[in-house]
């Protein structure tokens, strides 16, 4: 069934009310269903067709909610891209997905110009706004007038939208979510975080989710599920803002907030955060990358609260588990798989192993990618006997809640002995100086690799390479502490906050460390 079926059934279930908010433009629930309809039908007098890709490549504006569902009225596929791209990255993912058209906006018109230049495939421009784009067209211009319900048959398997990796670990996989993937990750998540039970049924009086994150995410779709199936409404912002999201808080009753651990760190800091009213908010959710234990500490002292963790890949169509908000939290998980979804931890043969043993999360369930576009090699590494190989090391405990130690791509082999670098960044940033911190391997002539970090220091702050070491030995295996400590600035991340340790192993590619 096609996932565009979800805004009918919420119209249906709930009657006309404000769907989305965005500064202020309100959209009810059938003018959502109306302006896709009207786009749908003219991206079909375009020569859209089923199965064709679509590019979306737009910020946090009301167009990205009304394209996905235009898109796939018609039955065609989305292809949602991250607007921070470069035109180098844009033309590698439409070289990819060969698509027949790209919408974007006025300000990121000229990156798509030049995206196509470098590209051998030439999609036709739709922009949103304004653009001098050459042989671009107007959004606007792309509206019937006949607005009539529009809406091709998918079947569940039906691929409804390839997201492209981050590509932390290299060139970016298009993961292919099909329409039952997204509806039964949208049931997942409401249903976790408690906004629907097991039979549908509302179970908060308000839902007012806070849309901060990039929608170009399967986040994005993610959010536009739960607020169909809980009847709840998206106040949509373009980009985030300690002030205005507390503001947005305040004058909205946002009741769910999810965001990445980075957006936590800067409220948790904000000065003026006492004075805003949060009380409204009853789900704070993180995700993308884990949530330090000083961070969490932090915030949910100055905000009185609690935040779940959450973990997910693009792979699974965002979250495939989370904390319970209705039981005490476990410190370092990120709590059990979600509803209908099963998860075990394997060895390097792929033997499952018992509770408390690391080793390789594996994942299998509704939610799970159909594999990777035109990458049937990356594909069949991904996906064996129905399972998915995460690449991510973790253990789970006795009551099935999972533990995320790192990524199994990113693991340092120094004389023999396994480093996890998410627990030497954790000790770093316990640092009193540092703020951030990112490490990888480096080779080695003697050891194999050795343990590089790059160390992002507190404003004002002066501390040395040695007394970098000696705070690491106090807290770390002798073979973990760091024998190469970079300052620098900044570290390179993603949208949703992950340190690109790709870009830092290119920093110190030909390094070999004299110890």
């Amino acid at each position: 069934m096609n996932f565009a079926y979800l805004l009918l059934d919420n119209i249906n279930k709930y009657g006309e009310y404000m769907l989305l908010n965005y500064e202020d433009q309100e959209y009810t629930n059938t003018d959502l269903e109306r302006l896709s309809n009207r786009l749908g039908r003219g991206l079909l007098k375009m020569g859209l067709q089923k199965d064709d890709r679509v590019v979306v490549f737009l910020p946090n504006i009301p167009e990205v909610l009304i394209s996905y569902l235009a898109i796939l009225k018609v039955g065609a596929i989305v292809v949602p891209v991250n607007p921070s791209l470069s035109p180098q990255e844009l033309s590698y993912i439409i070289n990819d997905s060969e698509p027949l058209m790209i919408i974007t906006s006025t300000g990121l018109a000229e990156t798509v110009r030049r995206a196509q230049e470098l590209s051998l495939i030439k999609p036709s421009v739709i922009v949103a706004g304004k653009s001098s784009h050459q042989n671009a067209r107007p959004i606007a211009d792309c509206y019937m007038e006949d607005n009539s319900f529009l809406m091709i048959e998918r079947p569940d398997e039906a691929i409804a939208i390839i997201m492209y990796s981050s590509g932390t670990t290299g060139k970016p996989k298009g993961a292919m979510l099909s329409h039952l993937n997204l509806r039964l990750e949208g049931y997942g998540d409401a249903q976790q975080i408690g906004l629907i039970d097991p039979a549908g049924n509302r179970q908060l009086e308000k839902v007012n989710l806070l849309g901060v994150l990039p929608f170009s995410h399967v986040y994005g779709l993610c959010t536009m599920a739960v607020a169909y199936l809980s009847g709840g409404t998206i106040f949509l912002m373009p980009e985030f803002d300690p002030g205005k999201t507390l503001k947005c808080i305040q004058e909205n009753e946002i009741t769910v907030f999810g965001g990445v651990p980075t957006m936590y760190t800067w409220l948790a800091a904000y000065p003026d955060a006492e004075n805003y009213d949060t009380s409204s908010v009853v789900r704070w959710i993180s995700g993308a990358a884990a949530l330090p234990a000083d961070v969490r500490n932090s915030f949910e002292k100055r905000y009185n609260t609690k935040i779940l963790d959450a973990y997910g890949l693009t792979e699974t169509a965002s979250g495939f588990s989370m904390q319970r908000y209705d039981r005490p939290i476990k410190p370092g998980s990120v709590g059990p798989a979600m509803p209908g979804c099963e998860v075990r931890v394997v060895d390097n043969e792929g033997r499952p192993l018992p509770p408390g043993q690391v080793g390789e999360l594996t994942i299998k369930g509704p939610n799970v990618m159909k594999g990777y576009y035109r990458n049937e090699e990356e594909t069949a590494q991904a996906l064996k006997d129905g399972w998915l190989y995460t690449g991510d090391i973790g253990y789970m405990d006795e009551d099935g809640d999972i533990f995320i130690v790192d990524r199994k791509k990113d693991l340092i082999i120094r004389g023999g002995f396994s480093v996890y670098p998410s627990e030497v960044e954790a000790v770093l940033c316990d640092h009193p100086e540092i703020s951030d911190v990112g490490v990888i391997g480096v080779p080695d002539r003697e050891y194999g690799e050795q343990v590089c970090a790059f160390v992002v220091l507190k404003e004002g702050a002066k501390v040395s390479k040695k007394e970098i070491q000696s705070f690491c030995r106090e807290n770390l295996a002798g073979y973990k502490i760091p024998r190469h400590i970079e300052f620098c600035d900044s570290l390179p991340k993603n949208e949703l906050g992950k340190t690109l340790r790709r870009q830092l192993r290119a920093a110190l590619k030909d390094l070999v460390v004299p110890f």
